[in-house]
């Protein structure tokens, strides 16, 4: 049972980041802090009603994908199809170790608790009337000799995870209003907003990004970014704003961004990325830059499928060569 809960932190954090296999129910900005550097917010539910879910979801359905879901389920107690309701990743600091990870699921708790308490090297603290368990998390490089620790508590139907007890004990207090959260200003006003189509929603700012990442040049000249995903009516839509100081700024970002959709044109190699080059709309306006997507749904199925044919592929000429 050793490392068991350690991979469903990772499989959830994965499903957040990769946006492969997510399921979820409309953002909570009364569990977000009020005072975020970036959120993403993952709607399962609204998800499952699209073309794209239905399309994940049949690919969830194949025998191989059947043998590791039962296996979960088997472990976990609730299937990830129609039990995951949603996911919040967000980050009060700047380090990639402050993210606090939100899990809205048909769980059991004291099954979590059994397999919490199985774990590695597993350690209880009281916190004011919530137990914070931790356990040695297998998947992290030790630091100066020392294992890295995955933290979580059970907060009503949430499970908080993060790579901190500190920022647990503060997600707690946020989540049971102790302390201030979104619903009580105007931060990334945006996010959890009533009528929402987006499934995936993010925002960031403060933004810091090295200079030796050249694709992030455009957003380092942002101050704000704030990013949608959704399908209405068989169509694929994606929405990013970026917002800079000034409107000088800001029309270099459209050159930067033009720049970028010229170099996807040019990949004949990869057909999809002039598709998506040719889908792409800029505008500006002010210091505001706004990058709109819109793609037939069955067209974004067809890359999903040649993706994964290709991984595939790549993976059984590895398996080959090994």
């Amino acid at each position: 049972m050793k490392s068991r809960i350690d991979r469903l932190a990772v499989i959830l954090g994965v499903l957040v980041l990769t946006g492969s296999t997510v399921l979820g129910g409309p953002m909570r900005r009364a569990d977000v802090a009020a005072d975020p550097v970036w959120a993403v917010h993952v709607d399962c539910d609204l998800l499952r009603s699209t073309a794209l879910g239905s399309f994940i979801l049949s690919e969830m359905e194949k025998p191989e994908a059947q043998a590791k879901l039962a296996a979960f389920q088997a472990m976990f107690s609730f299937d990830l199809r129609t039990q995951l309701h949603g996911l919040t990743l967000y980050s009060t600091g700047p380090s990639p170790a402050d993210g606090v990870l939100l899990v809205y699921a048909d769980f059991d708790p004291d099954r979590l608790v059994t397999l919490a308490k199985a774990a590695e090297d597993a350690r209880e603290t009281q916190y004011k009337q919530t137990v914070i368990y931790s356990w040695v998390d297998g998947k992290r490089k030790a630091r100066n000799g020392v294992k890295p620790r995955t933290y979580a508590a059970i907060a009503g139907d949430r499970v908080v995870f993060a790579q901190q007890e500190e920022r647990v004990a503060q997600a707690l207090d946020v989540v049971k209003g102790a302390t201030p959260s979104l619903a009580g200003g105007q931060v990334f006003g945006q996010l959890g907003a009533a009528g929402s189509t987006g499934f995936i929603q993010a925002a960031a700012r403060k933004l810091d990004f090295a200079a030796s990442a050249p694709n992030a040049a455009i957003l380092r000249l942002s101050k704000l970014a704030r990013f949608q995903l959704g399908e209405t009516g068989q169509q694929v839509t994606a929405t990013l704003a970026l917002e800079a100081n000034d409107e000088e700024v800001a029309t270099n970002m459209v050159s930067i961004a033009q720049g970028l959709v010229a170099l996807m044109k040019l990949q004949k190699e990869k057909p999809e990325s002039a598709k998506i080059a040719d889908a792409l709309a800029i505008t500006q306006k002010g210091p505001g830059l706004l990058v709109n997507l819109s793609l037939p749904a069955a067209d974004v199925i067809e890359m999903m499928k040649a993706g994964a044919a290709h991984k595939a592929h790549r993976k059984d000429a590895k398996e080959t060569n090994n």
